[in-house]
């Protein structure tokens, strides 16, 4: 007679049957959808990171506190000049012209340059193109012919002034490798192309004028070349640096000393002048 079949185990009504190696919903979740899914692994991989930070908790402190760093990128620089000046005006002329009316006190040259830092060389430093602007005036009393000074009371001596405008354009660089590379706070530089400079002469009326009718004002083109050497400040508030160049973009802040020299050779008026100039310098 056939076998028996194996009696079957009552199903009761809250159970189901699942397939073998199956989990009840209970104790697990349908699957997150796709943007769900990536949210879970943003937040994974943002808890990586900081876990990561907080084992090295000063090491964002200290990026913002190294003052050989830059957080912004570096284009350019911009300085505000100033130094004495008496340009060489004599030199092209048989007497001493110049000297016998202005004397040879020096006088004040205010400036600005703005250079354009279009190349980095590792290891050396930054090499760019530069414009600057100045100006300067300098002014003695007229000599009050002896006939007039005779008279009682003698007229009033009017000033005549000369005034220079020098610009010029020149090839800049700036070997920073000290800084960046062996934490010394200076970095040397030098400058090289040419100068064209306005200057004009006022006889206390207007524009002095010689007895032919000519104007006393022309310009005068010739050559510019220094060599300077920047302090960097950022090492005396590295923190306050830090936060300028994170903020505001300025990269660095200098005090520099720097040889000036300018040459107006040949039949114009030699206005240029080798003299030493000192300011306050920022790269952006």
């Amino acid at each position: 007679m056939p076998p028996t079949p194996a009696p079957t185990k009552p199903v009761r009504p809250d159970q189901t049957q699942r397939p073998a190696g199956a989990c009840s919903r209970r104790f697990l979740p349908s699957l997150p959808s796709a943007p769900v899914a990536a949210l879970l692994l943003l937040a994974s991989s943002s808890f990586t990171a900081s876990r990561a930070s907080a084992a090295d908790p000063t090491a964002e402190r200290r990026a913002l506190r190294d003052p050989f760093s830059d957080v912004s990128s570096q284009h350019a620089a911009f300085e505000l000049r100033f130094g004495p000046y008496r340009p060489n005006v004599d030199q092209n002329t048989n007497a001493n012209v110049f000297a016998d009316f202005f004397g040879d006190d020096q006088r004040l040259m205010l400036g600005v340059e703005l250079d354009w830092q279009i190349l980095r060389a590792p290891y050396v430093g930054t090499l760019g193109v530069g414009v600057g602007w100045g100006y300067t005036q300098m002014s003695a009393p007229n000599a009050i012919p002896a006939e007039l000074a005779a008279l009682d009371p003698p007229p009033v001596a009017q000033e005549s002034s000369l005034n220079v405008m020098p610009t010029y354009a020149v090839g800049v660089l700036r070997v920073d490798t000290l800084a960046r590379n062996f934490r010394i706070p200076l970095v040397p530089y030098g400058k090289l192309g040419l100068a064209y400079s306005f200057w004009w002469v006022n006889d206390g009326i207007g524009t002095a004028t010689n007895d032919a009718g000519v104007k006393g004002k022309d310009t005068s083109l010739g050559t510019q070349a220094a060599l300077g050497l920047m302090f960097l400040l950022d090492i005396l508030e590295p923190s306050a640096a830090r936060a300028l160049d994170a903020e505001g973009g300025v990269n660095n802040s200098y005090l520099f000393f720097e040889w000036s020299m300018s040459d107006f050779g040949g039949e114009q008026m030699n206005v240029g002048d080798n003299t030493w100039v000192t300011g306050l310098a920022i790269e952006m």
